[in-house]
């Protein structure tokens, strides 16, 4: 498989056609669609924690339910197959970077409010886009740049209104943690799910931190069946809906757009996370949290837009010095 840089266009893909547009639009709508279910994810994973399943289990089942689920569909609307080389190297993205950042993920949301620990999450973007801009040695286009800081910006707000993420100093340091790995993860997705097949290569992924999870949960003595019928419940609602729909849209929408795009329109979550803390759980948000909410908001919908203008410029012909016209009757 070729290996291309973060958001280099793939191939065939000329990033001045004016179809340009339109796959960064359908791209936004896959990154939307993964954020909804990763959004609601730390909620259900509140309430799965009241049913008595640890961390690590939650984790390593609702993984490796995700991964049949994801590997039975590849195979239903026939994706084209994937080397043994491409294989490993997916499995390996999620025994080594996934499954551990969502351990740590979900260990946060223990300590934190579920729309603080998102929030915190989400400075990954901008870890994405310092790694990107030093490895291309190129920075993201300015206004990229703008709707970046803009959405950050409203994540802070999120985060950081009322002192919220400094309740817990160890829930901080177990979100900033899980930042900085998934950032390490996007990137390294942006190469191996270059020229995969979205669901499939989500089934390999899921699988590797299925059992890394499991490795950990069996080490530490965590790992155990649900204990009762509502804790099977969430545990299905996690492998059979969340996750398979939050990675399979994500990879779709990352061959679209590239890491730090996607990473931008990722920055929807901790909105999405904060509003189904609220009706879910009960969690209050004060009125700039709202604003912050906002902002994260118009800076998703700025990227498309942005997109497609910049489209239209680069199809536009030259055009030369302006010629009255004549029109012959």
């Amino acid at each position: 498989m070729p290996i291309l840089p973060a958001d280099s266009p793939a191939p065939g893909d000329d990033a001045e056609s004016v179809g340009g547009g339109i796959k960064a639009t359908v791209g936004v709508a896959f990154v939307l669609l993964s954020a909804l279910a990763f959004g609601s994810t730390p909620a259900f994973a509140s309430l799965a924690f009241t049913s008595h399943i640890s961390g690590l289990s939650l984790v390593a089942f609702r993984c490796l339910i995700a991964a049949g689920v994801l590997w039975g569909l590849s195979r239903v609307v026939r994706e084209s197959a994937l080397g043994l080389g491409t294989g490993a190297r997916l499995f390996a993205l999620g025994a080594l970077l996934f499954g551990p950042q969502m351990a740590l993920y979900f260990a946060a949301v223990h300590r934190l409010d579920t729309s603080i620990t998102v929030a915190v999450v989400y400075i990954y973007p901008a870890i994405v886009a310092a790694l990107t801009a030093v490895r291309l040695r190129r920075f993201p286009p300015l206004i990229e740049m703008l709707l970046l800081v803009l959405a950050l910006v409203g994540v802070g707000v999120i985060a950081l209104v009322d002192g919220g993420a400094a309740r817990s100093t160890v829930g901080l340091l177990l979100a900033v943690s899980t930042a900085v790995i998934f950032a390490l993860y996007v990137i390294a997705s942006d190469v191996v799910v270059r020229d995969a097949p979205p669901i499939a290569a989500a089934s390999l992924v899921l699988a590797g931190a299925g059992v890394s999870a499991s490795i950990m949960a069996r080490a530490s003595g965590q790992l155990e069946l649900p204990q009762n019928g509502t804790a099977w419940l969430f545990l299905s609602l996690h492998g059979l809906i969340l996750a398979p729909i939050g990675v399979a849209s994500y990879y779709a929408g990352l061959k679209r757009l590239g890491a730090t795009r996607a990473s931008i329109v990722d920055t929807s979550q901790p909105a999405i996370a904060a509003v189904i803390g609220v009706v879910a759980l009960g969690e209050r948000l004060t009125s700039v949290q709202i604003l912050g909410m906002i902002a994260i908001v118009i800076a998703v919908i700025g990227l498309p837009v942005a997109a497609a203008a910049r489209a239209r410029r680069r199809t536009e012909p030259a055009r030369g010095p302006d010629v009255p016209s004549v029109c012959l009757n």
